[in-house]
């Protein structure tokens, strides 16, 4: 009804939303910079901020900039579960079939990121929303994940999407291998 009263070609707020039609604030501009500037890098980012801080909307606005040809971008959001369950979700969004063991389903990924780099010439970028609800044990496998050619080589992005307190617990003596290898680290205030 208000629709029609408003002459509104659709209805506000639906989601999602296109990238284009969001709202940016300064902070969403300055996330979305450090990701475009990791994707140039490539390797491991970190994009933390509270809950309705605009992460995954900033996420959402830099991958819509990079052109189809040349990144991959695969989005996982199920974060709650097993290593076995992590590469399972990974392997889903990638195209690939379900393996029934992590090392099988660990050398089917890696070998799918090398095939789109070496065949297609694309640079995957592997978005994992909800980061901060990760085990430790999977924070430590998506480490090994990105470790190409004995880290001579990046051949593929990681973006870990969480709350604050990912940032803190990646500061943790535990995680001190993941840390060093963060090359971009972005906290996104609230609005």
């Amino acid at each position: 009804m208000y629709a029609r009263h408003f002459a509104l070609t659709r209805l506000p707020f639906e989601t999602p939303a296109e990238a284009d039609e969001l709202f940016v604030s300064n902070a969403s501009r300055e996330a979305e910079a450090r990701l475009a500037h990791l994707m140039e890098l490539r390797g491991i980012g970190l994009l933390t901020g509270e809950a309705g801080s605009g992460k995954t909307t900033a996420v959402r606005r830099a991958a819509a900039q990079l052109h189809p040809g040349l990144h991959r971008v695969h989005y996982v959001s199920l974060t709650t579960g097993s290593v076995l369950d992590m590469y399972r979700s990974i392997a889903w969004e990638i195209g690939l079939p379900a393996e029934h063991s992590r090392a099988a389903a660990h050398n089917a990924i890696r070998a799918e990121v090398s095939r789109l780099a070496a065949e297609a010439g694309q640079l995957p970028v592997l978005v994992i929303d909800e980061a901060h609800h990760l085990r430790n044990d999977v924070l430590e496998d998506l480490r090994l994940l990105t470790n190409f050619s004995m880290d001579a080589e990046s051949r593929m992005c990681l973006v870990l999407v969480g709350l604050t307190e990912l940032r803190r617990r990646l500061s943790m003596a535990v995680h001190e291998s993941l840390a060093q290898r963060l090359v971009v680290r972005h906290h996104l205030a609230g609005l």
